[in-house]
């Protein structure tokens, strides 16, 4: 159950680039403990797995704050492409080969970008991270990414209704 909770408060985390570009409300206030208390499970997660001097941790959330404008960028590129595809795509015959073209250029961009980012952070990681912790943390990333991915999909499969998953549109 802590898990779910953290991974659900996670998803949560991943949706605030949308959340910054709204006037704040209640709710989106409301949220802000929620997103701190997920960083400190993380980091909590983080230091025993990894075995994480107090040090070490620290340089970690800095290395981690400064590169994340950058990752939410990247990601808000990504999905603007990926809904120009799929809006494209979804008009059969009638899609526009050259809208299609440039959303697919933009995807690949965006991966090359977000690969240099993770070898620029890894740099940055190698400073204080031994190899091992340094593998460790990609592999934690990696499973929260797709523990993620796994909600959002099974959030799209819901019925819509008031726990349903926002419309999408272009």
């Amino acid at each position: 159950m802590n898990q779910r909770a953290l991974v659900l408060s996670a998803l949560l985390l991943a949706s605030a680039p949308l959340a910054a570009q709204r006037p704040a409300t209640a709710d989106s206030v409301g949220r802000r403990p929620l997103e701190a208390r997920v960083r400190e499970r993380i980091a909590a997660v983080a230091k025993e797995r990894l075995r994480l001097s107090d040090d070490q941790l620290r340089r970690l959330q800095e290395v981690n704050r400064s590169y994340e404008p950058r990752r939410r960028a990247l990601a808000g590129d990504e999905r603007d492409a990926r809904i120009v595809l799929r809006s494209e795509l979804a008009r059969n015959e009638r899609a526009d080969n050259a809208r299609v073209d440039d959303a697919l250029k933009r995807l690949f961009r965006v991966q090359r970008q977000r690969l240099d980012l993770v070898e620029q952070e890894q740099a940055e990681l190698a400073k204080f991270l031994e190899p091992s912790q340094r593998a460790g943390y990609l592999a934690l990333q990696d499973r929260l990414r797709r523990r993620i991915e796994e909600l959002r999909r099974e959030g799209e499969m819901r019925p819509r209704g008031r726990m349903g998953p926002r419309p999408r549109g272009p």
